[in-house]
């Protein structure tokens, strides 16, 4: 979901680094927030890499690389924090962008196909291996499709609506383990305040399937989620621009009687155009 499809022309290169910190303390039931006794705190931060170069003035490719550190701790157990860090799963994809907003057009899409690579490291833990939701990586091939729409209200594009959905797809990793699939869907309003900054406000709707082992499905894995997510963007000069968002939650709906999910999430993104 931190991946921006950019559409650049041909020959531009853009390169971005961002940075998420997520909570991921709340103990649901279905939809019911439930007092955790134990005082379990689950955290993860993720680094992600990011670049875009524009093969054509409608093709661009991306590849993303990312180092993702999680960390548990129970505060009623004498046991030793767990903490598992490592490269992360790597992403690459290839999107079609027919049509940009510009001073003559008001309406933009793009398409995209994503492969996600298993160069994470999924067996971290000793003596005992960490499980699944604890691993950097998921040791697994996965494959992805994207699909942006973007329309101004007027011709300085400075209130732009937009839609945002992808669908996800993950094998199995050695482990007999998988992830299965998920789909998203975003939309929002970006307002650019004719100076340097750019506001943005969208509700995000995630669905996620039952994760399997050997082909069967594990019990309190999937559900639905609705977050809200404001951001803020600075451009620093017309290649820089500096980024802040949150993710903060509003509705869940999770599968089967308890769920570890997230709590609130904030993000830091920086991103440098070189034409």
């Amino acid at each position: 979901n931190s991946v921006n499809l950019m559409g650049l022309d041909k020959g531009q290169f853009a390169v971005g680094y961002s940075y998420t910190f997520s909570d991921i303390s709340d103990l649901v039931a279905g939809s019911n927030d439930i007092n955790d006794e134990t005082g379990r705190e689950r955290k993860t931060d993720s680094h992600l890499l990011q670049t875009t170069y524009g093969i054509t003035d409608n093709w661009s490719v991306t590849g993303v690389i990312s180092w993702i550190e999680h960390s548990r701790n129970i505060s009623t157990s004498n046991t030793a924090d767990e903490v598992s860090s490592g490269v992360g799963d790597s992403l690459v994809v290839f999107s079609y962008a027919p049509q940009k907003i510009d001073p003559f057009t008001r309406n933009e899409w793009a398409i995209g196909m994503g492969i996600r690579l298993p160069t994470g490291e999924d067996n971290n833990g000793n003596p005992i291996i960490f499980a699944e939701d604890l691993q950097p990586g998921q040791g697994a091939w996965g494959s992805s499709l994207w699909f942006h729409y973007g329309h101004a209200f007027n011709q300085q594009a400075d209130w732009v609506y937009f839609v945002d959905a992808n669908i996800a797809k993950n094998g199995d990793n050695d482990r007999d383990y998988s992830f299965a699939g998920e789909w998203n869907l975003t939309t929002g309003v970006d307002y650019a305040s004719g100076s340097n900054w750019n506001t943005s406000l969208a509700i995000n709707y995630r669905n996620a399937e039952r994760h399997t082992r050997f082909g069967g499905d594990i019990p309190n894995t999937g559900g639905e989620w609705v977050d809200f997510i404001p951001s803020l963007t600075y451009s620093v000069s017309p290649k820089v621009s500096i980024g802040i968002s949150a993710r903060l939650p509003v509705y869940r709906n999770l599968n089967d009687s308890l769920q570890f999910t997230t709590k609130q999430s904030f993000s830091l993104s920086v991103t440098y155009l070189l034409d």
